[in-house]
C-alpha cells in the first residue's frame, strides 16, 4: 500500500466521543500505529468530547500525551460545549459535534504546514472514526481509494467517500426462532440448565421477556451471537436501496457477489463507523468548501435521515460523492465483538484481540454472516484496477434515480425500518454546460 498517501497536503483524523472509555485503550494504541506508518508529520488529529460521565477525559488526557510525544498535532477538546439540551432534534445536535471536530481541526489545521494558502487547510483526507475497535492498517487502506490518479474513481481510485463496515451482536435482529435458540444455549452455559428445561423456557413468553431485558447487552451472550451488519440506517447500494443486516447484505447482484468475496464495491452512501472523506468539500475556506454536517429540512420535504446520508447528498448535488465500500475493512463497538472481528490479525489493543479465524461470522459454529474474507491477503494496486473495471460495467451517472429515505418521526430516538421507509427522488448534481 501506499503509506505516504497523507504526504501530499495531510490528512485529518477526526473523532467525537462520548462515554467511549472502553474503546479509547484501543484507539490510542492504533492511532499511535497510524502516526508510525503515514509519519506522524502528515496527520492532525481532532476529536471533540462532550458529556461523559465515565473515564473518556482521563484517557483522553493520556492521547494528548501520546500524540505530543510522537509530535503529532492534534486539537482534542474535553468537556466541550455541545451537549443535547431537552428536546433538541437529534440529528441538530450529532451534526453540530461532527462539524465541531471538522471546524476545530480547520483551524488548527489553517494555522500549520498543511496551509499552503493564507487561513485555509490544504489536507486532502478526512478520516471519521466512530467510537469503535479499528485497526490502523484499515485506515491506511481506505485512504489508498481517495489517491486521484485519474481525477475521478474511473480508475478504481479518487472516491471521495471511503468506509469499511461494521458489525455488532443485535439479538433483536435475529429470527425470533434464532433469538430463543440462544437464550437455550445462552441458559445452558451461565445457568448450568439442562438443554431440554432451557428450551422450554425459551418458549415461555415471560420467561423469554425477562431473559431477553437481564441479558441483551451481557458479554456471556454477545459473545455467542453472530455479527450482523450495523449502519442499516446510512449504507445504501448503488441502486440507493438500504443495506441488510445479514449477508449478502444487498440485493443488487452484482454488489452482493463482489461482497461475497470479499472485494470492495462502490455504492450510494456509506458511513459505517469509519470512513475516509475527500477534506476539500468539508474544509471551510477551501474553494469546494460548503459542505457542512446538518439535519434534514423536512419543511421543505426532505428526508429526516441521518447526517452522515446527508453529507453524501450534499456531495451529490456538487457533482462529486463517489463511494466505495470494502468489506476488508471491519469495525465494531464492543470488545467481545473485537475479540471475533478481528481474528487471525494483530491485535487492536496490541494484546488479546486474536482469535484466529479468516471469516467474518458470529459464533465459532455459526457462520451466519456468509462473507469469505481472507484478511492475511495484502491490499494492492490490482483492487483498485478490478474495481474500475467493474465500475465501467455496473455504474452510470444517472444512477440511482431514487434513494431509500428511513426517516426519524417527529420526537423519536429510533426508525422504524419495516414501516418507515420509502424511496425518494435521489439529489443531482450541477447540469453539464
Amino acid at each position: 500500500m501506499n503509506n505516504s498517501v497523507c504526504g501530499n497536503g495531510g490528512c485529518i483524523i477526526a473523532s467525537n466521543l462520548h462515554n467511549s472509555a472502553e474503546v479509547l485503550p484501543s484507539m490510542i494504541v492504533q492511532l499511535a500505529r497510524l502516526a508510525h506508518v503515514l509519519g506522524p508529520a502528515n496527520i492532525l488529529v481532532s476529536v471533540y468530547e462532550s458529556g461523559s460521565t465515565d473515564a473518556t477525559r482521563d484517557w483522553l488526557d493520556l492521547l494528548r500525551g501520546v500524540l505530543g510525544a510522537l509530535s503529532v498535532r492534534h486539537v482534542i477538546t474535553s468537556q466541550g460545549s455541545l451537549t443535547r439540551s431537552r428536546g433538541q432534534d437529534r440529528i441538530a445536535f450529532l451534526a453540530s459535534v461532527r462539524q465541531a471536530a471538522v471546524d476545530q481541526a480547520a483551524a488548527a489545521c489553517a494555522s500549520s504546514r498543511f496551509s499552503r494558502s493564507a487561513g485555509a487547510c490544504s489536507a486532502s483526507r478526512l478520516v471519521f472514526i466512530n467510537d469503535v475497535f479499528f485497526a490502523a492498517a484499515d485506515v491506511v487502506r481506505l485512504l489508498q481509494y481517495g489517491v486521484n490518479t485519474g481525477g475521478d474513481a474511473a480508475d478504481g481510485s479518487g472516491y471521495d467517500v471511503a468506509c469499511g463496515m461494521d458489525f455488532e451482536p443485535i439479538l433483536a435482529d435475529l429470527p425470533p426462532a434464532r433469538q430463543r435458540d440462544a437464550m437455550t444455549s445462552h441458559l445452558q452455559r451461565t445457568w448450568g440448565l439442562a438443554e431440554p428445561t432451557a428450551a422450554r423456557l425459551s418458549t415461555w413468553p415471560l420467561a423469554f421477556r425477562y431473559w431477553k431485558k437481564a441479558y441483551r447487552r451481557a458479554p456471556s451472550l454477545l459473545r455467542s451471537l453472530p455479527l450482523l451488519f450495523y449502519d442499516i440506517w446510512v449504507a445504501r447500494d448503488l441502486t440507493g436501496a438500504r443495506l441488510h443486516r445479514a449477508a449478502p447484505y444487498v440485493a443488487h447482484a452484482a454488489s452482493a457477489k463482489r461482497l461475497r468475496a470479499g472485494l470492495p464495491t462502490e455504492v450510494y452512501c456509506c458511513w459505517n463507523g469509519l470512513v475516509a472523506l475527500a477534506a476539500e468539500p468539508l474544509l471551510p475556506g477551501r474553494s469546494g468548501g460548503s459542505v457542512r454536517f446538518r439535519a434534514g429540512d423536512v419543511a421543505v420535504g426532505e428526508c429526516a435521515a441521518s447526517e452522515c446520508s446527508l453529507l453524501c447528498d450534499d456531495l451529490r448535488r456538487l457533482g462529486r460523492g463517489a463511494a466505495v465500500m470494502d468489506p476488508g475493512v471491519r469495525v465494531t463497538y464492543r470488545r467481545v465483538a473485537a475479540e471475533r472481528l478481528f481474528a487471525s490479525r494483530e491485535g487492536t489493543d496490541g494484546a488479546s484481540v486474536d482469535a484466529g479465524s479468516s471469516t467474518i461470522s458470529g459464533a465459532a459454529d455459526d457462520d451466519y454472516t456468509g462473507i469469505e474474507i481472507n484478511s492475511r491477503e495484502e491490499w494492492s494496486a490490482g483492487v483498485l484496477a478490478d474495481l474500475a473495471a467493474w465500475r465501467r460495467q455496473h455504474v452510470s451517472a444517472d444512477v440511482p434515480r431514487s434513494v431509500e429515505c428511513c426517516g426519524l418521526r417527529p420526537g423519536s430516538e429510533g426508525v422504524d425500518f419495516e414501516h418507515g421507509c420509502s424511496r425518494v427522488p435521489a439529489p443531482r448534481g450541477p447540469a453539464a454546460p
